[in-house]
């Protein structure tokens, strides 16, 4: 049986976008979505409940991140996810255009 940590079915993947987007990708699903942070917080509430690993990338990370994407970083550490690790490259989904991006209100 895999460690929790290390199974990428119990992965989440997040990405924190300039503009204020977030997109969540479910390792279990591979469902992808741009949220809020309601929605986020929800995922990582679940991600807790299986233990598993949440992936995180930012747009821009070389850059010091406006004020409102580290907020939401911030607001992420403080719901004490069981492991995080930074992803260098984001998924490729994280860089569509945000008239693009798949939401919860449009598909």
């Amino acid at each position: 049986m895999l460690d929790p940590l290390n199974d990428p079915d119990q992965a989440l993947y997040v990405h924190l976008a300039l503009d204020g987007g977030i997109l969540v990708i479910r390792g279990e699903s591979g469902e992808q979505i741009w949220t809020d942070r309601e929605g986020l917080f929800a995922e990582i509430e679940k991600l807790k409940e299986r233990g598993g690993l949440l992936l995180y990338s930012r747009e821009a990370g070389d850059t010091s991140p406006p004020a409102h994407v580290e907020q939401t970083f911030t607001a992420m550490i403080e719901l004490e996810p069981p492991a995080i690790k930074l992803l260098e490259e984001p998924h490729p989904e994280a860089l569509v255009p945000p008239t693009e991006r798949r939401s919860i209100t449009k598909g």
